[in-house]
């Protein structure tokens, strides 16, 4: 990039993604007013009440008006299938559409983060992070929780008697009832809490960015797309931009930071030049910084489930039976924030340890007392329930690839599902465990009818095809620029600096240099949390240990 290059704006630092991590960091270094902050955004505004409303979840994921409308290249081992990939295109990004789940994931994932070369991203010295983040009172007093920050969490407000079910039949079959899920070593069942508050949903654009938008030093332009970082030699100067039908280009005085999450953070390095030189020039893009690992690594939890249907009309669902309730349950919504529609829907759940062998809960059971729709609907109609099994640690490694050298064009996503044998017996034996979940005494009374994969499917062979034609990823993906010592399979280093590039950070779920085993919104507020102290030069709070008691 020639340095005679011509500017229309000049800032210190330019935040690409308004997403999860982006609006937390944008907030932070806002915090100073002598910083000039840009924040870039292709989505719109989050105002809306599919994405306030926490029970309106499913239309949230389900509208193009949020959603980039992704899928997966057809998936070999998958029936040939695109998988579709819900992904935010929003102020806020995934995190104004996500299933609000606040779980960070087990202490030794974090730790064992550290121990594959990235000293200070252990267990220990993110639970301050997680903490400055959180305001939860329902846990005062634990070690593990704080008040005070940005993020409201809490348990939701209604609770459907079959989460009872649920928890009943998990402890009839040995597990163990866990009342808070993000201490260091989590595993059993029970009631899970959400970035809920007041009744409405809490993202980092709502609890981070909103607050910030006063400030004078602070600029966010929404509706705009990222074509390409621009490179002076081998520091990040800035960003080329559309806006409307215009095409201008922006200067950062200091620093570029990518939050574009794991599809889009190596799709913009790749369109800036930064990737496989030899990729890179089979699709007529110019090379700039050779860096073979971006885009590579893709992981993602996959997903299969038993699902039931009932006459019973307990769950949640439209139906004639259930009308008066429902009613009743909008009205006590409008006027007091509470009940169903203050629900993200998924109040218990389990984390478990498959197998003896298992060193941390490796498998997790869903539970959605809410009947699955046969076709596409965001409202549940009729009744019944799911029990969902996710994988959390998949063998299976895909990547992100270039579509070709227009910058707007989609992605190639091929997470490769499937493509590592574990990965389906492990889905196999989740299916089996959910059934038996189902099978309890605790159940009986619903007479609920399991509609997939069907009684009648019942050997391995038969099973292994049902997983294959009804697997999905529950949206987790991450490790496309993966974290580590500079070599052909990371991005960046512990610092996050784009290795061998000044100027030029990454910081989202594509810097994982393994995927947490459980949900992911909370370990990426805590790693913008940590990226924003590096940023501004400030010193790392000190680490907390875990108490011996857990």
């Amino acid at each position: 990039m020639s340095s005679e290059t011509a500017f229309d704006r000049e800032f210190d630092y330019i935040v690409i993604g308004a997403g999860t991590a982006g609006c937390v960091i944008a907030a932070r270094l806002s915090e100073n007013r002598q910083n000039r902050v840009c924040l870039i955004e292709a989505g719109r505004s989050e105002k809306h009440p599919f994405i306030s409303i926490p029970a309106a979840v499913g239309a949230a994921i389900m509208s193009p008006k949020f959603g980039w409308g992704l899928t997966t290249t057809p998936q070999e081992h998958v029936n040939d299938r695109k998988i579709p990939i819900p992904r935010g295109k929003v102020i806020g990004g995934s995190g104004s559409i996500n299933g609000m789940a606040y779980y960070r994931g087990p202490a030794k994932d974090f730790d064992d983060w550290e121990a594959m070369g990235n000293p200070g991203w252990s267990y220990a010295h993110l639970l301050p992070y997680f903490l400055r983040s959180e305001h939860n009172p329902e846990y005062a007093g634990s070690p593990y929780h704080a008040t005070g920050g940005p993020m409201g969490v809490s348990f939701p407000t209604a609770r459907n008697r079959l989460c009872d079910a649920f928890n009943a039949a998990m402890a009839a079959l040995g597990y163990k009832e866990l009342e808070d899920f993000n201490v260091p070593d989590p595993h059993g069942y029970g009631y899970r809490q959400g970035t809920i508050w007041n009744g409405k949903r809490v993202s980092t654009a709502s609890a981070y960015l909103r607050p910030a938008m006063s400030r004078p030093n602070l600029e966010v332009m929404s509706e705009t797309f990222t074509r390409r970082i621009l490179l002076e030699g081998k520091r990040a100067v800035g960003v080329e931009i559309r806006r409307g039908e215009r095409i201008g280009r922006l200067r950062a005085a200091k620093e570029v930071i990518l939050c574009g999450g794991a599809y889009h953070s190596p799709y913009i390095l790749f369109h800036s030049g930064i990737g496989d030189a030899e990729d890179l020039k089979s699709w007529g893009i110019e090379p700039l910084h050779h860096l073979p690992a971006v885009g590579r690594n893709l992981q993602d939890h996959p997903s299969t489930m038993v699902i039931m249907d009932m006459d019973d009309s307990t769950s949640y669902g439209l139906s004639w039976k259930a009308l008066p309730r429902d009613v009743v349950n909008i009205l006590e919504y409008l006027v007091k924030r509470t009940g169903p529609l203050a629900s993200n829907l998924f109040e218990t759940n389990a984390y478990i340890k498959s197998s003896a062998a298992s060193d941390r809960a490796d498998m997790q059971l869903v539970f959605q007392p809410a009947r699955r729709n046969i076709k596409p609907f965001p409202i549940p109609i009729g009744h019944g329930f799911v029990v969902a099994t996710v994988c959390l640690y998949p063998k299976s490694k895909g990547q992100v690839r270039l579509s070709g050298p227009d910058p707007e064009a989609p992605p190639l996503i091929d997470p490769k599902l499937l493509s590592d044998e574990e990965d389906l017996q492990f889905l196999i034996r989740g299916l089996k465990l959910a059934r038996r979940v189902i099978a309890q005494s605790s159940f009986a009374k619903y007479r609920a009818r399991e509609r997939a994969p069907g009684s009648h499917v019942t050997d391995d062979a038969a099973l292994a095809d049902y997983v294959r034609e009804s697997l999905v990823t529950v949206h987790h993906p991450g490790s496309t620029c993966r974290m580590g010592p500079a070599g052909e399979d990371t991005v960046v280093g512990p610092d996050l600096k784009v290795h061998g590039l000044e100027g030029l950070r990454v910081a989202d779920a594509s810097i994982y240099p393994r995927l947490v085993g459980g949900n992911t919104n909370a370990s990426i507020v805590a790693i913008a949390e940590k990226a924003s102290d590096m940023i501004l030069g400030r010193p790392a709070p000190e680490p907390i240990r875990p108490t011996a008691a857990h």
